[in-house]
Protein backbone atom coordinates (compact mmCIF):
# COMPACT_ATOMS: atom_id res chain seq x y z
CA UNK A 1 0.00 0.00 0.00
CA UNK A 2 1.56 3.01 -1.14
CA UNK A 3 -0.04 6.90 0.30
CA UNK A 4 1.93 10.04 -0.81
CA UNK A 5 2.04 13.23 0.79
CA UNK A 6 2.69 16.06 -1.90
CA UNK A 7 4.17 19.32 0.72
CA UNK A 8 5.12 22.94 -0.47
CA UNK A 9 7.23 24.51 2.02
CA UNK A 10 6.32 23.83 5.91
CA UNK A 11 3.52 21.33 5.21
CA UNK A 12 2.57 18.87 7.92
CA UNK A 13 5.05 15.59 7.59
CA UNK A 14 2.90 12.17 7.37
CA UNK A 15 4.48 9.18 9.11
CA UNK A 16 1.80 6.93 6.85
CA UNK A 17 3.25 8.18 3.91
CA UNK A 18 6.03 9.16 1.32
CA UNK A 19 6.69 12.74 1.63
CA UNK A 20 7.79 15.12 -1.08
CA UNK A 21 9.11 18.36 -0.70
CA UNK A 22 10.94 20.11 -3.02
CA UNK A 23 12.72 22.63 -0.24
CA UNK A 24 13.23 19.35 2.30
CA UNK A 25 16.55 19.71 3.65
CA UNK A 26 17.30 16.23 4.92
CA UNK A 27 15.36 12.71 4.64
CA UNK A 28 13.90 10.40 7.48
CA UNK A 29 14.53 7.10 6.99
CA UNK A 30 12.95 7.10 3.27
CA UNK A 31 9.77 8.55 4.17
CA UNK A 32 10.71 12.24 3.26
CA UNK A 33 12.25 12.96 -0.36
CA UNK A 34 13.13 16.04 -2.20
CA UNK A 35 11.56 16.27 -5.31
CA UNK A 36 9.94 18.33 -8.28
CA UNK A 37 5.92 17.96 -6.88
CA UNK A 38 4.63 18.27 -11.16
CA UNK A 39 6.25 14.99 -11.76
CA UNK A 40 6.79 12.15 -8.84
CA UNK A 41 7.53 9.64 -11.54
CA UNK A 42 10.91 8.70 -9.70
CA UNK A 43 9.37 7.97 -6.42
CA UNK A 44 6.00 6.47 -6.96
CA UNK A 45 4.88 4.14 -9.67
CA UNK A 46 1.99 4.44 -12.32
CA UNK A 47 -1.41 3.29 -10.36
CA UNK A 48 0.64 2.41 -7.49
CA UNK A 49 -0.93 4.84 -4.69
CA UNK A 50 -4.14 4.47 -2.56
CA UNK A 51 -3.99 7.65 -1.54
CA UNK A 52 -2.41 11.15 -2.91
CA UNK A 53 -2.65 13.88 -0.91
CA UNK A 54 -2.13 17.36 -1.88
CA UNK A 55 -2.69 19.55 0.70
CA UNK A 56 -1.84 23.58 -0.28
CA UNK A 57 0.06 22.69 -2.98
CA UNK A 58 -1.58 23.44 -6.25
CA UNK A 59 -1.90 26.91 -5.91
CA UNK A 60 1.82 27.35 -5.57
CA UNK A 61 2.24 25.64 -8.98
CA UNK A 62 2.21 28.19 -11.86
CA UNK A 63 -0.70 27.62 -13.83
CA UNK A 64 1.01 26.90 -16.57
CA UNK A 65 2.10 23.59 -15.03
CA UNK A 66 -1.37 22.56 -13.63
CA UNK A 67 -2.52 20.38 -16.20
CA UNK A 68 0.67 18.23 -16.44
CA UNK A 69 1.10 18.65 -12.44
CA UNK A 70 -2.19 16.77 -11.76
CA UNK A 71 -2.24 14.43 -14.76
CA UNK A 72 1.33 12.92 -13.20
CA UNK A 73 -0.43 12.97 -9.40
CA UNK A 74 -3.52 10.84 -10.96
CA UNK A 75 -1.82 8.56 -13.18
CA UNK A 76 -0.31 7.25 -9.81
CA UNK A 77 -3.54 6.03 -8.07
CA UNK A 78 -5.00 2.81 -8.73
CA UNK A 79 -8.32 1.95 -9.41
CA UNK A 80 -10.01 2.93 -6.30
CA UNK A 81 -7.37 5.01 -5.13
CA UNK A 82 -7.93 8.19 -4.10
CA UNK A 83 -6.69 11.98 -4.18
CA UNK A 84 -7.33 15.04 -1.75
CA UNK A 85 -6.53 18.51 -3.10
CA UNK A 86 -6.68 21.51 -0.43
CA UNK A 87 -5.91 25.27 -1.31
CA UNK A 88 -7.83 28.44 -1.41
CA UNK A 89 -11.18 28.72 -3.01
CA UNK A 90 -11.35 31.69 -5.38
CA UNK A 91 -15.18 32.11 -5.08
CA UNK A 92 -15.83 32.07 -1.76
CA UNK A 93 -13.23 35.18 -1.27
CA UNK A 94 -14.57 36.70 -4.50
CA UNK A 95 -18.06 36.64 -2.98
CA UNK A 96 -16.24 37.97 0.86
CA UNK A 97 -14.54 40.52 -1.04
CA UNK A 98 -17.52 41.87 -2.93
CA UNK A 99 -19.91 41.66 -0.35
CA UNK A 100 -17.50 43.85 2.19
CA UNK A 101 -17.21 41.16 4.49
CA UNK A 102 -13.18 40.17 3.94
CA UNK A 103 -11.21 43.44 3.41
CA UNK A 104 -8.15 43.31 0.90
CA UNK A 105 -5.54 43.11 2.96
CA UNK A 106 -6.52 39.99 4.66
CA UNK A 107 -8.25 39.10 1.22
CA UNK A 108 -4.16 39.49 -0.65
CA UNK A 109 -2.77 37.20 1.97
CA UNK A 110 -5.17 34.36 1.92
CA UNK A 111 -4.49 34.60 -1.86
CA UNK A 112 -0.88 35.56 -2.42
CA UNK A 113 0.29 33.92 0.91
CA UNK A 114 2.96 35.94 3.32
CA UNK A 115 5.44 35.86 0.67
CA UNK A 116 7.82 36.09 3.79
CA UNK A 117 10.21 33.15 1.15
CA UNK A 118 10.95 33.52 -2.55
CA UNK A 119 9.11 30.06 -2.91
CA UNK A 120 6.40 30.92 -0.90
CA UNK A 121 4.32 33.03 -3.05
CA UNK A 122 0.93 31.65 -4.66
CA UNK A 123 0.72 31.40 -8.64
CA UNK A 124 -2.85 29.80 -9.14
CA UNK A 125 -6.51 30.49 -7.76
CA UNK A 126 -9.05 27.60 -8.44
CA UNK A 127 -12.49 26.82 -7.17
CA UNK A 128 -13.53 23.82 -5.93
CA UNK A 129 -16.53 23.74 -7.94
CA UNK A 130 -14.67 23.93 -11.03
CA UNK A 131 -11.74 21.88 -10.01
CA UNK A 132 -14.18 18.97 -9.01
CA UNK A 133 -16.02 19.00 -12.47
CA UNK A 134 -12.13 19.68 -14.45
CA UNK A 135 -11.38 15.89 -12.22
CA UNK A 136 -14.53 14.52 -13.33
CA UNK A 137 -14.27 15.53 -16.89
CA UNK A 138 -11.35 15.48 -17.90
CA UNK A 139 -9.45 12.61 -15.85
CA UNK A 140 -12.97 10.27 -15.22
CA UNK A 141 -12.68 10.57 -11.93
CA UNK A 142 -15.90 10.42 -9.28
CA UNK A 143 -16.10 13.04 -6.86
CA UNK A 144 -16.08 11.55 -3.32
CA UNK A 145 -15.98 15.36 -1.25
CA UNK A 146 -16.12 18.67 -2.05
CA UNK A 147 -16.06 21.16 0.85
CA UNK A 148 -15.31 25.54 1.45
CA UNK A 149 -14.78 26.22 4.81
CA UNK A 150 -13.23 29.25 5.52
CA UNK A 151 -11.94 30.22 2.38
CA UNK A 152 -10.27 27.00 1.97
CA UNK A 153 -11.45 24.17 -0.69
CA UNK A 154 -10.78 20.28 -0.37
CA UNK A 155 -12.04 18.17 -3.23
CA UNK A 156 -11.55 14.20 -2.67
CA UNK A 157 -12.21 12.05 -5.94
CA UNK A 158 -11.66 8.49 -6.24
CA UNK A 159 -10.02 6.54 -9.78
CA UNK A 160 -13.13 4.03 -10.47
CA UNK A 161 -11.14 3.05 -13.77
Amino acid sequence: MTKVNLIYGEGDFLDTHLNINPFAKNTEEGRLVRADLTNIDKYVDAAEADEVLAMDVIDYIPTIQTKDALTNWISKLRIGGRIVIGGVDIYSISKSIADCSLDIPLANLIIHGKQDKPYLIKRASFSALDLSKYLEEIYGLGIVKKEVLNYRMFVEAQRTS
